[in-house]
């Protein structure tokens, strides 16, 4: 069993996270490597049902919305290997400042389907690896959305 946290510091505004986050959903291919195809089953206004080729698998995933929370649970319906879920929210550093920096914390809980498929189970090395680069990919997006908004809004 996978039960860890991962948490980035990201220094842009909320909102503009959860537009990256939210893009995330619907390119995931941007954010974590080895993602093929994507498509969008069903749609909902706070739910989002997405099958997903990854590194040659298929992963069917549900992924609940919570915007007023900042928060997104991806729980998986359909993977060969794992059963289980993650959850993303957003937590800020300062209540009373909108432009201080927001945490970005990502709190995994997958389990093995089968422990006799262990050699062909990717370590828990390389998924701690995966969610610390699309962590960080989403860091990377969100503050560069944060500077070209500031440039733009210098120019008006």
């Amino acid at each position: 069993m996978l039960v860890n946290s991962y948490r980035r510091l990201v220094h842009a505004q909320a909102g503009t996270i959860w537009k990256v986050l939210l893009d995330s959903v619907e390119n995931p291919q941007h954010y974590l490597h080895g993602v093929g195809a994507v498509q969008i089953l069903e749609r909902l206004p706070a739910e989002v049902v997405r099958e997903m080729t990854w590194e040659g698998k298929t992963v069917r995933e549900r992924i609940t919305l919570d915007a007023d929370h900042g928060e997104m649970k991806s729980e998986l319906l359909e993977h060969p290997l794992y059963t289980g879920h993650t959850v993303t929210h957003l937590v800020p550093t300062a209540v009373q400042s909108p432009v201080a920096p927001v945490y970005v914390e990502t709190l995994v809980n997958l389990e093995r389907k089968s422990l006799h498929l262990a050699q062909l189970v990717r370590t828990e090395d390389e998924l701690v690896a995966d969610m610390e680069e699309e962590l960080q990919a989403v860091k990377m997006k969100a503050e560069e959305l944060e500077k070209e908004d500031a440039v733009k809004g210098s120019r008006a």
